[in-house]
């Protein structure tokens, strides 16, 4: 008499929406299998002499029941059948048992960026220098991969930090599977890259007298200095008096000490950009002219 029962997974196929047509599937870590929430599972049993009478199975240690059509489980972990088929003279096949763990649950995904970044109004702010590190986690049946899009193309599997070069407005989209096919919605973030760092100027409320190659100013001048950047901002305008150590600038200033002077500027934007140094010389006159008379007689 052989007696012999078989059990067989069903997974139903379901796509991504994506470019990667994924399908849910079963994963085996070496130990037990992880199925998605959609699978069926099949029971079968075969009798070559009085033929079978029934399969009888019960789920997670609970009641026995006839086996009618494909069993499923509507909660997340993991589950236990147990199964046996009689046949028509009451023999009883030997108690198997199948095990598994129901993952219904996508990964969580994350974006960081590692270097300068700077967000205003919801909007990122990177240079070239910035990397763009993705990471996934999955509690059940572990991550597979992570696929990104930039600038609308193909999606490409995530191998290590991204980084993007050219300057201006990017998009960027991104998803994560994990062993069985559950994917998490995809994650959109747009960025912009700012490469160019601020433009400075120094500006004296009266304009500067040249004389002979050089400038001249009174002390009572006061110059102001002024930087822009049109994409991360301005943070701060860096000043420098006769080559001393900068410092930021607050307000408007004078220099009364007489003799050569210099004033020497830097600006740098939210991403850390700083421009070229802007450097003004001249020299504070404070010496009174001196006036004389003569007597021309005719």
């Amino acid at each position: 008499m052989r007696k012999t029962l078989l059990i067989t997974v069903i997974v139903l196929l379901t796509i991504s929406g994506l470019v990667f047509a994924q399908q849910k599937k079963i994963y085996n870590d070496g130990e037990i299998d992880f199925v998605p929430m959609s699978a069926k599972f099949v029971l079968d049993a075969q009798d070559d002499e009085s033929s079978l009478k029934e399969i009888q199975y019960s789920v997670d240690g609970g009641a026995i029941k006839m086996y009618k059509g494909p069993i499923s489980f509507s909660t997340e972990g993991r589950h236990v059948i147990a199964y046996r088929a009689i046949d028509q003279t009451g023999n009883i096949s030997n108690e198997t048992f199948y095990s598994c763990i129901v993952d219904a649950t996508s990964p969580v995904i994350s974006v960081s960026a590692n270097g300068p970044a700077y967000v205003l109004e919801d909007k990122a702010y990177l240079t070239s220098k910035t990397s763009i590190i993705l990471s996934a986690e999955d509690d059940l049946s572990g991550l597979s991969a992570i696929y990104v899009s930039l600038d609308g193309g193909n999606y490409i599997r995530y191998t290590g930090a991204a980084f993007i070069t050219g300057e201006g407005v990017h998009s960027g989209k991104a998803y994560a599977m994990d062993n069985i096919g559950n994917k998490t919605k995809t994650y959109l973030v747009e960025g912009i890259i700012d490469n160019t760092p601020p433009r400075v100027s120094i500006m004296p409320k009266e304009r500067l007298i040249d004389m002979q190659g050089s400038k001249y100013t009174s002390s009572t001048n006061q110059f102001s200095l002024s930087a822009s950047d049109a994409t991360s901002g301005v943070k701060e305008i860096l000043v420098s008096i006769d080559r001393g150590e900068y410092f930021t600038y607050v307000e408007p200033f004078k220099i009364q000490k007489p003799g050569f002077h210099s004033i020497r500027v830097k600006a740098v934007d939210y991403l850390d950009n700083v421009s070229n140094v802007t450097e003004l010389t001249f020299n504070v006159d404070v010496s009174k002219p001196k006036a004389s008379l003569q007597t021309v007689i005719e």
